[in-house]
């Protein structure tokens, strides 16, 4: 009983989060291609992530099919190295991304004046590369041959943990803390200190010094975005986080497979509902989004008239006057 509403909170959960994800990304890229959101570093970074969060999610397809429906998959050691790879530096990257936000925020909070300067797109370009470097080296050692498929009954990537070897007494005991760690506690914690100092900035200082108006909302919206981005980081990872250390590092846990599925599940979220919360938390992202679902229906409707003018025009001068 408790294992088919497990595993019904894990297939429906999916259903309500990855397909609501991958529409709520694509929207995310038309938004952040306005030229008002695109001009700051912020809204580069913030399209980075959405490309990030689209890589993890086609990425968990495969784990979809092959673990919860039980379904029959490819069985390749490549395969299973580049997915496990791939899972993991979209993952990385995600997290850190966001860290970066929070920090290009606190700049913009803590030095109005010096924003010009530091907070460029240029810069956000470098930190971005630089981030993704970090994360593939981070993540490389997958690609190893150690790593296949550790039972040959089971979809699990990692190495065999019998006989063991270096290799996975590294995988198994250091490996899978240390990623929860620098995956999702560490960027936490590097978040909350970054909030609640642009928060005690903020509030000490009710107004932020820039150049403009226009310039001060934009910025505004941006610190709207990377709050809400960040409060909905650490309500769905933390929990997971929690719970897959204390169970690696004393194994009795007393956690029914129905929690485990929503933990899961809450941690899947996370790569799925930015859009919507950036949509709920700020005016300018809504504002942008319709100006430009706006532009794309006039576009659409000028590609069909012409269209049309184009298989009518023909017709008409290819009749032939009568005498």
């Amino acid at each position: 009983m408790t294992s088919t509403a497990a595993e019904a909170v894990g297939f429906y959960g999916y259903l309500l989060s990855t397909p609501f994800g991958f529409v709520g990304h694509i929207c995310s890229i038309i938004t952040f291609s306005s030229q008002t959101l695109r001009s700051t570093s912020t809204g580069l970074v913030f399209m980075t992530l959405t490309l990030s969060d689209m890589l993890y999610l086609f990425i968990s397809i495969r784990d979809f099919v092959s673990v919860t429906l039980n379904l029959p998959s490819i069985r390749s050691e490549h395969l299973c190295r580049f997915r496990e790879f791939a899972s993991n530096f979209a993952a990385f990257t995600s997290s850190w991304l966001l860290v970066l936000i929070s920090i290009d925020r606190l700049i913009c909070t803590h030095f109005p004046y010096r924003t010009a300067k530091i907070c460029t797109r240029k810069v956000a370009g470098c930190s971005i590369v630089a981030v993704s470097i970090c994360s593939a080296a981070f993540t490389s050692h997958v690609l190893q041959p150690a790593v296949s498929y550790a039972n040959p009954s089971s979809n699990w990537c990692g190495p065999p943990a019998f006989p063991s070897t270096d290799y996975s007494i590294f995988y198994y005991n250091t490996w899978t803390i240390l990623r929860l760690m620098i995956l999702y506690i560490v960027p936490s914690c590097f978040m909350i200190v970054c909030l609640v100092s642009v928060h005690l900035k903020i509030h000490r200082r009710p107004t932020i010094i820039v150049p403009s108006v226009r310039r001060e909302r934009v910025q505004r919206q941006m610190l709207i975005l990377m709050i809400s981005t960040v409060i909905w980081f650490c309500v769905s990872t933390l929990p997971y986080s929690v719970y897959q250390i204390f169970y690696l590092k004393f194994g009795d846990v007393s956690v029914l497979p129905i929690e485990i599925f929503v933990f899961y599940n809450a941690l899947n979220m996370n790569y799925c509902y930015n859009f919507y919360i950036h949509c709920l938390t700020s005016q300018l992202f809504r504002q942008n989004f319709i100006q430009k679902l706006k532009q794309l229906y006039l576009w659409l409707k000028r590609k069909t008239r012409r269209q049309v003018a184009n298989q009518i025009y023909p017709m008409i001068t290819n009749i032939q006057p009568t005498i």
